[in-house]
C-alpha cells in the first residue's frame, strides 16, 4: 500500500505529460476517413477497415467514416453489418441522396423493401428528382402494383399502348439495352407477339447470343444481332423489363394468355427424346445456380446471389422415381458435386454445336418439370409453356411482385 502511494503521483505526472504527445501523433481524422477511401478504391480491405475504425474511434458519428464503412461491408457481403453504419450515417444527414442511397440499396439486398420505399419517399417525395433514387423507388412501386406512381418515374408514352394503328408498318423493336439480361429478354419478347397481331412487322436489334433462339419465333420477321448495325425503320420501340411490365400492367391481374411464345427447334427436340426415352422415369431438370460475380476484394468469380449451393440441392436427388437432368452449360465444380448421385445427369454437349439455349429449350420441352434459381432457365421454362418451380430469393426480384405463389407471367410457374 506504502508502494502504491508513492508510485501513483508518478504515474499520474507521466500520463500527463505524454497525453499531448499522444494526442498530437493522433491522425487528423479527414485524413484517416482519405485513406480508408483510398484503400476502398484500391480493394484493400484491411487498410480500409483500419483507417475508418480509427476515424470512428475519434468521431463514432461521423457520417463520411460510417458511409465507407458501411459500403467496405456490403462488398464484403456483410449486409446486417453495412445496414447498421449506414442507418447511423443517414441518421446524421436524411437530405443527403448519396448516404440515403446507399441505405436503400442495402435495404433493398436484404428485403426490407417497404423501409426502402418510406425511407426514400419521407425524404424526397414520391417523385425523386435525383435520379439514382428515382432507380431505387420504380421496381418498388412496381413490385406492389402501385401503378400510379410507377407511371410517373418511367416514361412510356413512346410505346405502343394498344391502340394505334401499326398495321402494315415495320417495326424495330430494340432489347440491346446492357439492363436486359437473357431472362429479361425471354420475358419482354412477348411484346414482340402483341405488335404482330396488330399488323406490324416486326424486326428485333438484340445481342448475338439471343438471335438463334429468337429466330424460331413465327411473329418475329428478322433478328438483328447487335453486332450489326442498328436499321432505321419506320418506328422503333426500345423495352426493358419496368417498361413492359407498366405498358402490359392491365393484362397482369390474371394469368397471361401468351403462352407459349418461345420454341423449341424440333429436329433438336426429336433427338432429345430419343436420348431421355432412356430414363422412363419422372424427369426434372435443375438449376442451381444464377450468373457468378466477381468478388470486389478477391477479384475472384463467385456464385451469384441468387444461386444455391450443390449441398442445399442434394437431399432432392435422394427422392425415388425421378431422373434429374442438369440445365447448366458445363460442368463446374459445384454441378460435379452433384453427379456422384445416380439419379443426377449432366450433358457436356448441352449448347455446345447449336448455339445458346438451342439444345437447352429442346431438353426443357421433353421434361415433366423444371427446378430453378431465379435465372433466365426459369424465363425458357415459363416461355415454352412447361411446369417450372422457381426458387426466389427472400428479397426478390421485382417481376414476381410481392407475396406471390403464381406469377402472371407464365401461368405453369410456381414460386417459392
Amino acid at each position: 500500500m506504502i508502494f502504491l502511494k508513492k508510485i501513483l503521483p508518478l504515474l499520474l505526472s507521466i500520463l500527463l505529460l505524454t497525453c499531448p504527445i499522444m494526442l498530437a501523433c493522433a491522425e487528423p481524422i479527414d485524413q484517416l476517413i482519405t485513406n480508408g477511401r483510398i484503400a476502398l478504391q484500391q480493394k484493400n480491405k484491411s487498410a480500409a477497415i483500419t483507417a475508418l475504425t480509427n476515424a470512428l474511434e475519434q468521431n463514432p458519428n461521423n457520417p463520411e467514416a460510417l458511409f465507407y464503412m458501411g459500403v467496405l461491408h456490403y462488398y464484403a457481403h456483410n449486409n446486417s453489418t453495412a445496414l447498421s453504419y449506414l442507418q447511423r450515417c443517414y441518421e446524421q444527414h436524411p437530405k443527403h441522396a448519396q448516404y440515403l442511397n446507399a441505405y436503400v440499396t442495402v435495404a433493398n439486398h436484404m428485403g426490407q423493401f417497404d423501409c426502402a420505399r418510406d425511407l426514400i419517399e419521407s425524404n424526397f417525395g414520391a417523385e425523386p428528382q435525383e435520379t439514382t433514387l428515382r432507380t431505387k423507388l420504380l421496381p418498388l412501386y412496381i413490385r406492389s402494383m402501385d401503378w400510379y406512381y410507377a407511371s410517373k418515374l418511367c416514361r412510356t408514352s413512346d410505346l405502343w399502348w394498344y391502340n394505334e394503328d401499326i398495321s402494315n408498318q415495320t417495326v424495330l423493336l430494340d432489347l440491346s439495352s446492357q439492363w436486359n439480361g437473357h431472362g429479361d429478354v425471354m420475358q419482354i419478347i412477348r411484346y414482340a407477339r402483341h405488335l404482330h397481331a396488330a399488323g406490324a412487322r416486326v424486326s428485333v436489334y438484340v445481342r448475338p447470343e439471343m438471335v438463334a433462339l429468337l429466330s424460331l419465333c413465327p411473329y418475329i420477321e428478322d433478328v438483328i444481332a447487335t453486332t450489326h448495325h442498328k436499321p432505321a425503320l419506320e418506328k422503333e420501340y426500345t423495352l426493358t423489363t419496368d417498361r413492359l411490365t407498366l405498358i402490359m400492367h392491365d393484362t397482369l391481374h390474371s394469368p397471361s394468355q401468351d403462352i407459349p411464345y418461345l420454341y423449341a427447334d424440333q429436329s433438336r427436340c426429336e433427338q432429345w427424346k430419343k436420348k431421355l426415352a432412356f430414363y422412363p422415369t419422372l424427369k426434372v431438370g435443375i438449376c442451381f445456380q444464377s450468373s457468378p460475380m466477381r468478388d470486389y476484394f478477391s477479384n475472384t468469380i463467385i456464385p451469384g446471389p441468387r444461386s444455391m449451393q450443390p449441398e442445399e440441392i442434394a437431399p432432392l436427388l435422394t427422392v425415388p422415381g425421378i431422373s434429374f437432368f442438369s440445365l447448366h452449360m458445363g460442368n463446374d465444380s459445384a454441378v460435379k458435386k452433384l453427379c456422384r448421385y445416380p439419379t443426377f445427369h449432366v450433358f457436356d454437349e448441352l449448347d455446345t454445336d447449336y448455339g445458346p439455349f438451342m439444345d437447352t429449350a429442346a431438353v426443357i420441352k421433353q421434361l415433366d418439370l423444371v427446378i430453378t434459381v431465379d435465372t433466365s432457365i426459369a424465363h425458357l421454362a415459363g416461355a415454352l409453356g412447361v411446369p417450372v418451380w422457381t426458387m426466389v430469393p427472400y428479397a426478390g426480384d421485382f417481376r414476381w411482385f410481392a407475396s406471390r405463389s403464381d406469377s402472371p407471367w407464365y401461368p405453369t410457374m410456381t414460386l417459392f
